[in-house]
C-alpha cells in the first residue's frame, strides 16, 4: 500500500481508464462523477475512511466514473492484484459473487443519476422520497467493514432500517429501504434495530425495541429494555453523526453522513 498526496482540482482517474488499482481516503473529499461538462453528474462526495475504484478491480474492467479530489487529499493505494489477494478474492466462486454484486450496485448508482428518471415511491406507502436530503450510511469503525463486511449505502428512501441479518452469510445485503448486518450470534445488534426517517420535516433516529437501545452523537434513544429514560427520537445534525447499535462498548458503530436537512 502506497501514500499519494493529490491537490484540490486533480483527477484520480477518469472514465474510461483501465482500473489499476483501489483507494482509501485519509484526509480530504473526493467527489465521484459521471458524464462530461457541462452535463457532468456528481454521484458520490466521499472522505475520510471511504473507499473508491473497487468495482472496476473487481470486475476487471475500465472505469465508469471520474475521481476528482475536491480538497487537498491524502490516498492510500493498493494495487489491483495485492487488492484481491488480500481479500481472498482469487477462489473464483467467492470473485463471482463479487462481482455481481458490484454490478447491481453500479447499475442502481447510474440510474440514480439520471435526472429524468422517477426517485419517488408509490403514493400511499410509507416511505418517502429522500433525495432532497442526502444520506449516507458508513462503517464508524474497521471492524464492521472487515469483519462483517459492511460497505457504504447511499439511504434514497425513508424509513431506512438496520439491523442483523442472522444466518452467517459473507456479505450484507443492502437493499432501498434496509441494511442488514449478517451477525450471527450478536446480542448488541437486533433484526431490526433502529431506523431513519423524517420526523417534522428533519431526519433522525428511531429506535426499533432493540433491548440495549441505540446512541446518536452521544444521546440515548430508547430501546425495549434497557434506556427507559432515553429519547423516542433524535435529529440528525448536517455533517457526520455517530450511530452506535447496542451499548456503548458495541462494535456496531456506524457513521451517517447528512449533506443537507
Amino acid at each position: 500500500m502506497q501514500t499519494q498526496h493529490v491537490e484540490a482540482g486533480a483527477t484520480i482517474f477518469r472514465a474510461g481508464e483501465p482500473s489499476l488499482a483501489v483507494y482509501v481516503i485519509e484526509d480530504g473529499q473526493i467527489a465521484i462523477t459521471v458524464g462530461d461538462a457541462p452535463a457532468c453528474i456528481e454521484i458520490a462526495r466521499l472522505r475520510a475512511g471511504e473507499l473508491f475504484g473497487e468495482s472496476g478491480v473487481l470486475e476487471a474492467r475500465p472505469r465508469t466514473a471520474t475521481a476528482t479530489a475536491v480538497t487537498a487529499a491524502t490516498l492510500l493505494v493498493t494495487e489491483a492484484e495485492t487488492f484481491i489477494r488480500a481479500f481472498g478474492l482469487d477462489n473464483d466462486r467467492a470473485l463471482s459473487l463479487v462481482k455481481l454484486l458490484c454490478r447491481r450496485l453500479r447499475d442502481t448508482t447510474l440510474r440514480g443519476a439520471q435526472p429524468d428518471l422517477p426517485r419517488r415511491v408509490a403514493a400511499g406507502t410509507a416511505a418517502t422520497d429522500a433525495a432532497h436530503a442526502t444520506i449516507r450510511l458508513l462503517p464508524g469503525n474497521e471492524r464492521l467493514a472487515t469483519e462483517f463486511g459492511m460497505v457504504p449505502v447511499d439511504v434514497r428512501q425513508l424509513p431506512f432500517q438496520v439491523g442483523n441479518r442472522f444466518g452467517g452469510e459473507v456479505l450484507p445485503i443492502a437493499s432501498d429501504r434496509n441494511c442488514c448486518i449478517p451477525a450471527l450470534g450478536a446480542t448488541d445488534l437486533a433484526a431490526p434495530h433502529f431506523e431513519i426517517l423524517r420526523r417534522d420535516g428533519r431526519p433522525g433516529i428511531r429506535d426499533l425495541g432493540s433491548r440495549h437501545g441505540t446512541i446518536v452523537n452521544g444521546v440515548v434513544v430508547a430501546g425495549a429494555v434497557s434506556h427507559a429514560m432515553g429519547e423516542a427520537f433524535v435529529p440528525l445534525r448536517v455533517g457526520a453523526n455517530d450511530v452506535i447499535a447496542g451499548r456503548a462498548n458495541s462494535p456496531f458503530r456506524f457513521r451517517i453522513n447528512l449533506l443537507s436537512a
